[in-house]
């Protein structure tokens, strides 16, 4: 596979577990600390293809999940449980 091709399907496998994340925010009733513990492992798998991508997985996935958490999830059962809250709903 041409190193472009396999760029291309790592980041299409990066998007597409970046959609069943939101999925999950808007279409489940997983608690926010599952949710977290997703987030914080798709941030590690992105780490891991690229190793300098932190301040773009922040800027870019990050960011994304935090609006939807703030939109969405307010009607969560666990959306004022102090417990259940992280960085990425601040």
């Amino acid at each position: 596979m041409k190193p472009d091709a396999k760029r291309r399907v790592d980041l299409d496998a990066l998007a597409r577990e970046a959609d069943r994340i939101v999925n999950l925010i808007l279409h489940t009733s997983l608690p926010r600390v599952d949710i977290r513990i997703e987030i914080e492992n798709f941030r590690e798998a992105c780490l891991r293809r690229y190793p300098d991508g932190a301040e773009l997985f922040d800027m870019v996935y990050a960011s994304r999940f935090r609006r939807i958490l703030e939109q969405w999830g307010k009607d969560r059962p666990d959306a004022n449980d102090a417990v259940a809250r992280s960085a990425w709903d601040e």
